[in-house]
């Protein structure tokens, strides 16, 4: 997205994937090309937060922040498999006797490391998922308070029943939006901390071990 669109939408609300308001944007940065690199965005109450352009989509309506977990979890998949890939085409090079048994074991530590860094990244993602899901559930409980206190006052006839509908409304929207990131959070959670032995590589016979069980099977 190029510098003159996005100038058009500076003072428009932003929204995340689930519909909830995150605040105004303010300004936008761009590199030397003139394409987006971040976002500012107005909060509320002082605060202020950028966002770069890997959580940031555009919209009918604005711009769309994505949750950080969720950037970072598709981005480990992605290395994940950038892993698996290249592991297997190694061994199967290595089986086939294209790779030198010394050139095998120096690239395979290689591999080896990278899965471990991609499994210490994914530790820590489930951390900050599973901090956001208590999150939720903290908010999900004041809004059910909340709610329970705006029934007790429109039964009570404090309030009138405008004002409760409103209320009650509002209450049920957030608790649906929430709920929404709750339940793709518990998904993503189970793919997230689930085991990377399939993902990491496992160091096969060596060529020389392969090709004397090759030569004993042809006896």
């Amino acid at each position: 997205m190029r510098a003159e669109a996005i100038q058009k939408l500076v003072g428009r609300p932003v929204k995340d994937t689930y519909g909830r308001y995150v605040g105004f944007v303010v300004g936008f940065s761009v590199d030397t090309s003139g394409e987006l690199k971040s976002v500012g965005v107005d909060q509320g109450s002082g605060d202020f937060t950028e966002y770069a352009n890997d959580r940031i989509v555009s919209g009918n309506e604005g711009f769309i922040v994505i949750p950080s977990w969720k950037v970072e979890s598709e981005g480990l998949g992605k290395d994940v498999e950038g892993v698996r890939r290249r592991a297997k085409a190694l061994q199967e090079l290595a089986s086939e006797g294209e790779v030198p048994k010394t050139l095998y074991e120096e690239m395979f530590s290689q591999y080896s490391t990278e899965a471990q860094k991609i499994q210490d990244a994914y530790k820590s993602l489930a951390r900050q998922m599973v901090t956001r899901a208590q999150e939720l559930d903290s908010q999900r409980g004041s809004l059910d308070k909340f709610l329970v206190n705006v029934k007790v006052q429109f039964r009570a006839g404090d309030i009138d029943e405008a004002a409760y509908k409103v209320a009650s409304e509002y209450c049920q929207a957030m608790r649906e939006k929430n709920l929404r990131e709750r339940d793709e959070l518990e998904r993503m959670l189970k793919f997230v901390t689930e085991p990377l032995s399939e993902s990491s590589p496992t160091e096969p016979e060596a060529p020389e071990q392969q090709a004397a069980q090759a030569t004993d099977a042809e006896n």
